[in-house]
């Protein structure tokens, strides 16, 4: 019963997270985009939908994480020892699934917690008539680091089911 509850944490807990995901890229980038260009209020509309899914994304991420542990450890009997030294097509899927998430995870933090406030204080900072605009490199480079992970959460996602059969 532990196991199964598991596997549906772990599986709840990706959908969670790439649907949130995608949703936020394929939906609410060119929404804010339209709205930016219309009234103004895009920037506004992505950063309120982007605050309320952070959590949410961390929480699935921690889910996700503790509950692969807990998945590898006591299903499939993988310790450190075996992780790190075994071959063969499930535990080499397995390592580069864990590396890629690794990856994600940091790439993650960069944009969530560093790079994202400093774009949004930019572009949020007070402007007089004589500034010059809020540079867009940020922008772009959030883009471009959200686009990155998404795919890299696909290929995790494409893993994860090649590990489901050899």
């Amino acid at each position: 019963m532990l196991y199964q509850a598991a596997v549906f944490l772990h599986i709840l807990s990706a959908i969670t997270w790439v649907g949130g995901t995608l949703f936020l890229v394929i939906v609410m980038v060119p929404l804010s985009r339209r709205e930016t260009v219309a009234s103004g209020r895009g920037l506004n509309l992505l950063r309120q939908a982007a605050r309320r899914f952070v959590p949410v994304a961390w929480a699935s991420i921690v889910v996700l994480a503790v509950t692969g542990v807990y998945l590898a450890w006591d299903h499939w009997g993988i310790r450190p020892g075996n992780f790190f030294t075994s071959g063969g097509h499930f535990i080499s899927t397995l390592q580069a699934k864990t590396g890629l998430a690794v990856l994600v995870i940091g790439l993650s933090l960069f944009h969530d917690f560093l790079l994202g406030p400093l774009v949004v204080g930019q572009l949020e900072g007070p402007r007089g008539p004589g500034d010059p605009p809020a540079p867009t490199w940020g922008r772009r480079l959030l883009l471009v680091l959200a686009r990155v992970n998404l795919l890299l959460v696909l290929i995790i996602l494409f893993l994860a089911v090649s590990l489901t059969r050899p």
